[in-house]
């Protein structure tokens, strides 16, 4: 790498680059800093929302505020039935169930469960009698209820808390789960529950509540109904009461609805104060659906709905009302709001507590967890969902938000604000590395130059240079002397530049290899003045 002629040459040159240099060097740092130090936007690469929506509808008993029935002693009391103990050998219960539809079905599954549930009161215990599964509109399942071993349960249980009691109750409840394909293709799927009581002292059994049950809905203009229907076989020992040896339900003393109406149920929508005496039971039901703005290849849920009973700043009781299962896509979930239950955890708990309050929090939770796998990643996230419930007094509200959403993003990427100029850095960091390379250029060059022996011959050649600009005119080769020329040597530059003034001519200068010869060529006559070059060290500072 040599020097540059130029830079060597001139002092006022090798000032201006590193001004130039340093100016480019500081714009290209400060540049570079803004453009590191602006602000930065996440630009999603995927959109996706989570939706969710509670609904539920209030079914109502008979009544004078919402319609026209008077209530009577006898529609308040329910259906039952009583049997003597002494006398009985066993008891068989059936139960039976029939789906129908506004259109015609295709294909018709139930999937039925049996339980008894030990209910005394402070506590409950429930076993499973039956788990099966039907095809069809309509099924039977019988079942035997054995009286000794339910009394052991009870006893057993007893026992170990240390709380006995005179009375024993049982809630027999069959639920059935009925998913069925109307002949267009439509899908109902729905769950229904019937219950029956049986009270149990040391003498008699008490059969008590709705022997036959109907419970309605629709869906998308479609009408449907689930009819279900206990029965009662009991085998008895010899006796004088009855003469027969077998007691059937074929007489129940059924309350029958009213005749005006027979099948028409009060129901109530969302958003509304309930009272409690009036309402026969409450259906719910969860709604979920995922959206994406990119293609979902694969997605699955895992719900979960659960019930918090809530005294605030005091208790809290979490029920499990649908357990954890599996969906495909986007689903709608029902389930039971079970007042008359919660109503008796509440009073179980303040008998325990002695803590009483007017009114109590009911938080209905659904909790889903979705996977759903997009070609730019995954979407792993749980969504919850709760809608309030007050339970004070003989009234019951809700709460008003039932609908909710949740968004988010997903492999977010930055990229450099757009205020403040700092769009791009690759200007700043291009600049910054032409100042280095031009500072270290240069910076290099005035070192050699401070290195390189200066002769007295040079820097006289760089102060004629300098003073004499202006006369001084570089040639390549001077004019070849004639044979009738004259020369004229002289001794100093000086006196040659007087002599090219006098005749107005220019000073030629050739530069040679250890010579500098100038001349003034005037009508066949020569003036010329040589320097020879030698090496005496100078401090080098002749500019």
């Amino acid at each position: 790498m040599k020097v540059w002629k130029a830079f060597a040459r001139s002092r006022r040159l090798r000032i201006i680059c590193f001004a130039l240099a340093g100016a480019l060097l500081v714009a290209s740092v400060v540049g570079l800093g803004y453009s590191v130090a602006a602000p930065t936007e996440e630009e999603p690469a995927a959109k996706y929302e989570h939706r969710g929506q509670f609904d539920y509808t209030v079914y109502l008993k008979p009544s004078f505020l919402y319609g026209d029935a008077m209530p009577t002693a006898e529609d308040e009391e329910e259906a039952s039935v009583i049997f003597f103990r002494d006398i009985i050998r066993d008891v068989r219960l059936a139960f039976s169930y029939t789906f129908d539809s506004s259109q015609s079905l295709s294909n018709v599954t139930n999937e039925v469960v049996v339980s008894i549930i030990a209910a005394p009161g402070l506590w409950r215990k429930e076993t499973t009698q039956l788990e099966e599964t039907y095809e069809g509109t309509e099924f039977m399942v019988d079942f035997p209820l054995s009286l000794s071993y339910l009394e052991r349960i009870v006893s057993d249980i007893e026992d170990d808390i240390g709380i006995p009691s005179s009375t024993r109750n049982f809630i027999i409840r069959a639920v059935v789960h009925t998913t069925a394909e109307t002949a267009l293709g439509e899908t109902i799927e729905d769950t229904f529950r019937y219950e029956l009581t049986a009270i149990l002292t040391a003498k008699k059994l008490e059969l008590k509540g709705d022997f036959e049950a109907s419970e309605e809905d629709s869906k998308e203009g479609i009408r449907y109904e689930g009819k279900g229907r206990f029965d009662y076989e009991v085998s008895l020992r010899p006796n004088s009461l009855y003469e027969t040896d077998i007691l059937k339900s074929e007489g129940l003393p059924v309350v029958e609805p009213p005749s005006q109406s027979p099948s028409y149920t009060q129901t109530l929508g969302p958003g509304l104060l309930y009272f409690t005496k009036i309402i026969d039971n409450i259906k719910a039901n969860f709604s979920y659906q995922f959206l994406c703005d990119r293609p979902i290849s694969d997605q699955s849920q895992e719900v979960e709905v659960t019930v918090i009973i809530e005294n605030p700043d005091k208790w809290t009781k979490s029920l499990v009302v649908v357990p954890k299962t599996n969906k495909v896509g986007s689903f709608t979930i029902s389930f039971p709001i079970d007042i008359g239950y919660y109503t008796t955890v509440i009073n179980a708990i303040e008998q325990e507590t002695g803590v009483r309050e007017s009114s109590y929090n009911v938080i209905i939770k659904a909790n889903v967890y979705t996977v759903a796998r997009t070609d730019l990643g995954t979407v792993n996230e749980l969504y919850t969902q709760t809608l309030g419930v007050n339970l004070g007094g003989n009234t019951l509200t809700f709460g008003k938000e039932l609908s909710r959403s949740k968004s988010g993003s997903l492999d977010g990427t930055a990229t450099p604000g757009t205020s403040g100029g700092g769009s791009s850095r690759a200007p700043w960091i291009i600049g910054l590395v032409i100042a280095l390379l031009a500072l270290g250029y240069f910076s290099w060059c005035q070192i050699q130059l401070r290195l390189v022996p200066v002769t007295a011959s040079e820097a006289e050649v760089a102060r004629a240079r300098k003073k004499y600009r202006q006369m001084i005119v570089d040639v390549k080769e001077l004019p070849e002397v004639k044979p009738t020329e004259t020369i004229i040597p002289l001794t100093t530059l000086d006196d040659l530049v007087r002599i090219a003034d006098d005749l107005v001519k220019p000073v030629l200068h050739q530069a040679e290899k250890g010579r500098h010869t100038y001349c003034v060529i005037d009508s066949g006559v020569r003036y010329l003045y040589v320097i020879e070059t030698y090496k005496i060290m100078l401090n080098h500072g002749v500019d």
